[in-house]
């Protein structure tokens, strides 16, 4: 227990910091107002750029076992992988060039250091049933 309650577990305190960085990333609130004001618009939305990664990767990290309803699962074929040179805990964001039912899709995300796609490989992808982004989905065995 906590000096004023309930202490957070680190999932929790982990979650209440990806709503704050999406709130500053977003502009919304006192603290991302403030925070678009001094860095400006376009580094708040390198802000958001790596939230919207960093989510994806937590759903890739999660593993396709974990879909969320709604969505639906499909295989796509990796034409190209490159780096960013940004990473999210040690874990690289990469542009993936994908080849998805005949059309090509470019995807930004974060990918574990330990399952990194490779040209001519499979991964699994999903539409997020919320917005109607692409997620990445991990590796397709």
């Amino acid at each position: 227990m906590g000096l004023f309650g309930r202490r957070k577990s680190d999932e929790e305190r982990v979650e209440d910091a990806m709503r704050t960085a999406e709130r500053i990333g977003q502009g919304r609130g006192l603290t991302g107002g403030l925070t678009r004001l001094v860095i400006g618009a376009e580094n708040a939305g390198k802000i958001r750029d790596a939230v919207e990664a960093t989510r994806t990767g937590q759903a890739a990290m999660a593993g396709p076992a974990v879909v969320p309803a709604g969505s639906d699962l499909r295989t796509a074929t990796v034409v190209a992988i490159s780096d960013t040179g940004q990473t999210v805990n040690g874990n690289p964001i990469v542009i993936l060039e994908l080849g998805l039912e005949g059309r090509s899709v470019t995807l930004r995300t974060m990918v574990s250091r330990l399952q990194v796609p490779r040209a001519g490989g499979t991964v699994h992808v999903m539409r997020n049933p919320a917005d109607g982004a692409l997620l990445y989905g991990g590796l397709a065995s």
